[in-house]
């Protein structure tokens, strides 16, 4: 494991796109795992950030943003198994609250074959029964070429499952997934005892044309996803799309009980895995490749959620936050990566007209430190996503390889 150490330093420490990384390989029954960085490294007070590091440590809480979304899958195909729910009914029909979907399935909501819209942005809503009203009045419009993947169609999902089960989203997660796979440490609203160990995701900055945003809204324990923050209820009404917070423990014994098919049978897996939107466009650009809300195989590996070794059946997915988790169940294999690219880092760079990401004083990498107008300098993450299969899924393929794991 030295190599992915090193990079792990590397990201962490010299280039600074995340404040601490928590990697995972493995098979159904084993697994290895390496920890690097801090959970915390400032705090602001009276206006001015000051250092308040807290290592990350074995049994650190990570908030899974977007990885809540195959938790939203898998609960879909247990009903589907369960004999409760049909791929082919309509949402409308059994949630009569989205009147506009009385004509879309569930299939084509899991798989994006439909794009859908709300009619407003749901975290510019001023309050959570307003965005509730926003997401109810979603509506189906016509597909983007290349990215189609979006929140909403999980967001409606949530739903369904809770009309087929007649529970809460999270009691339904906990009854059909959390109990069974051993995971009693992954939660929607974290217990406030255990906040101190929530990582923290707090002083998000932004560049959106020529605004600059620092966040604050986001303390320990709460979602960073602003629809998730402003719907949760304070992590009581769990969304479909994100707000779950985890373990490195937890989530390896969801990949290993899907792996064994202790959750969902091996047919269901490999169907929320197949590729259902893959086009080649006459630009030469292509639609993204989508399974049951996540990614499959990319033709271009720059693009590719999946890493290059997995096969056609494998699924993957990502967290805003800066986690990851890669499934193949044909190899028997999974990489889960639960970090921190948010806390105190410029994420995501929207240059004004006439402006490159090199003018803010990145190198090719995506690599520097910003100017931000209070007179400080704030190392970035908004290309994080591009350095994951040189620096960790590399070398994750070459200790498995090397314990056997993979031929």
């Amino acid at each position: 494991m030295q190599h992915l150490m090193r990079n792990m330093r590397a990201l962490c420490d010299e280039m600074r796109m995340l404040t601490g990384l928590c990697v995972v390989c493995g098979t159904s029954r084993e697994s290895e795992s390496a920890l690097y960085g801090r959970a915390q490294e400032v705090t602001l007070e009276r206006g001015q950030f000051v250092p308040c590091v807290r290592p990350l440590e074995e049994n650190s809480i990570y908030d899974l943003a977007s990885l809540t979304k195959l938790f939203t899958s898998v609960m879909t195909m247990i009903l589907v198994e369960r004999g409760l729910l049909r791929l082919d009914e309509h949402i409308g029909e059994i949630d009569a609250r989205f009147s506009n979907l009385t004509g879309v399935t569930v299939f084509d909501t899991l798989c994006f074959r439909v794009c859908l819209q709300t009619p407003g942005r749901i975290d510019d809503a001023p309050d959570r029964e307003e965005g509730l009203r926003r997401l109810f009045g979603v509506r189906v419009v016509p597909s983007p070429a290349v990215r189609i993947y979006s929140d909403i169609n999980a967001m409606v999902i949530k739903y369904v499952i809770e009309a087929r089960t007649g529970l809460p989203f999270y009691d339904a997660v906990r009854q059909y997934i959390l109990a069974p796979a051993g995971m009693h440490e992954t939660f929607g609203a974290v217990p406030e005892a255990q906040a101190p160990r929530c990582v923290c995701y707090n002083y998000e900055h932004r560049i959106a044309g020529g605004q600059y945003i620092l966040r604050e809204d986001t303390p320990p324990g709460a979602p960073h996803d602003p629809k998730a923050l402003l719907l949760s209820d304070g992590g009581r009404d769990l969304c479909g799309h994100a707000g779950l917070f985890s373990t490195r423990q937890d989530m390896t014994r969801f990949a290993q009980a899907l792996l064994r098919s202790e959750l969902i049978s091996r047919a269901s897996l490999e169907s929320i895995a197949t590729d259902r939107t893959l086009r080649r466009n006459a630009d030469g650009t292509y639609r993204q490749p989508l399974g049951f809300l996540c990614f499959t195989k990319h033709p271009e590996q720059r693009l590719s959620e999946v890493p290059a070794y997995m096969g056609a059946h494998a699924l993957g997915i990502s967290g805003f936050t800066g986690n990851h988790f890669v499934l193949d169940p044909a190899l028997d294999c999974f990489e889960i990566f639960l970090g921190n690219r948010c806390h105190a880092r410029v994420s995501h760079i929207t240059p004004p007209d006439g402006m490159a990401l090199a003018d803010y004083g990145l190198d090719e990498k995506g690599v520097g430190l910003v100017p931000w107008p209070d007179g400080r300098r704030v190392p970035t993450s908004a290309k994080y996503v591009y350095l994951k299969d040189a620096m960790l899924h590399e070398p994750l393929v070459q200790r498995m390889r090397d314990r056997g794991w993979l031929a």
